[in-house]
């Protein structure tokens, strides 16, 4: 990652904001592998910030969102100044020593907020998005100090050899797990596919955020998928990551870099096709479990993605209604 940048024109703009649109989208998804690969409520640390106790996990669970957030918020920037938003990503690693992950963290963090604020902007040049830039740094400002108290926290309690939670053997996988696992991988690409189109279509209120909304649902059905993987002793897998001498599991393609979709029409008929998809893996996932909590909260999310189909084949039918929409 470049570490200063000379802001003179639009495309230096562009050229800044998609090296960090970059970066977010990675670590939006690191921060919460990171999590998920610890057990909740083990891993309390006071949080200089917030002046309280706070569980690590559920902690890092929250940046990786505030995260997602900043993509967010960059992408439409890029998309109202006539740019192209990148959906690449920075490389994904899960070490196998928690501490080693929440260092990764806090020093992604320190790097990302070297970025931002060592940007030298031309005197009176783009005022708006420097401040934008500032105010997202002192985000990543905070949760570097979370990050370091968490990490102070766990060598306190002599716990810097504690482990990740480890993916079942591929011999333990079962059904329910190997359905899960894939269900949980298609909720996080739907997700992002999704902030594409709310991006793209950030200039219509309505469409965008009907849009956001199912995005929504989708981080948290990943979210609650990611942590019933954990009652199952699996974790979320990495997508094609290779594993090195140290132990570290790492992938430059974590989720897809390109979403089909590029005007109204084209959009909506990806996202439902995509969205079929997720409900016939609910479908066939939710008779393998008995009835109880897990079965529950599987039927919820599907009758979530229930609902954005309805969603999805009104706005279709709505814009076959009027011409001149594209």
């Amino acid at each position: 990652m470049e570490k200063t940048i000379n802001i003179e024109s639009k495309e230096d703009i562009l050229k800044l904001l998609n090296i960090a649109l970059e970066h977010e989208w990675a670590v939006s998804f690191e921060y919460v592998i990171h999590a998920y690969s610890m057990p909740k409520g083990v891993y309390f640390y006071y949080d200089p910030i917030m002046q309280t106790e706070r569980d690590a996990r559920a902690q890092t669970i929250q940046i990786g969102i505030d995260e997602m957030y900043h993509a967010l918020q960059l992408g439409i920037i890029i998309t109202q100044m006539g740019g192209r938003p990148s959906f690449q990503t920075d490389k994904v690693i899960r070490y196998p020593r928690i501490i080693d992950n929440l260092t990764r963290d806090k020093m992604t963090e320190d790097m990302v907020t070297s970025l931002y604020q060592q940007a030298k902007f031309k005197e009176g040049s783009f005022p708006e998005i420097k401040n934008m830039v500032w105010n997202i740094s002192y985000d990543e400002v905070r949760h570097s100090r979370q990050f370091a108290a968490m990490i102070d926290q766990i060598k306190k309690d002599g716990r810097q050899e504690d482990l990740c939670l480890a993916a079942l053997p591929d011999d333990q996988v079962d059904e329910k797990v190997k359905n899960l696992r894939q269900i949980t991988k298609l909720e996080n690409a739907l997700m992002h596919h999704y902030l594409k189109h709310v991006i793209l279509f950030s200039s219509h209120q309505d469409l965008s955020q009907r849009l956001f909304k199912n995005s929504i649902d989708h981080m948290r059905h990943w979210d609650k998928n990611s942590g019933i993987l954990v009652k199952l002793n699996d974790v979320i897998p990495l997508e094609k990551a290779t594993k090195d001498d140290q132990g570290r599991e790492i992938t430059r393609q974590p989720m897809p870099s390109s979403y089909p979709g590029e005007n109204r029409r084209t959009a909506l008929e990806s996202l439902l096709e995509k969205e079929k998809e997720v409900v016939a893996a609910y479908e066939k996932i939710i008779p393998l479990f008995p009835t109880g909590e897990i079965k529950s909260q599987l039927e919820s999310q599907l009758a979530l993605d229930r609902e954005h189909l309805f969603t999805l084949e009104a706005l279709l039918q709505n814009l076959n209604r009027i011409k001149g929409i594209y």
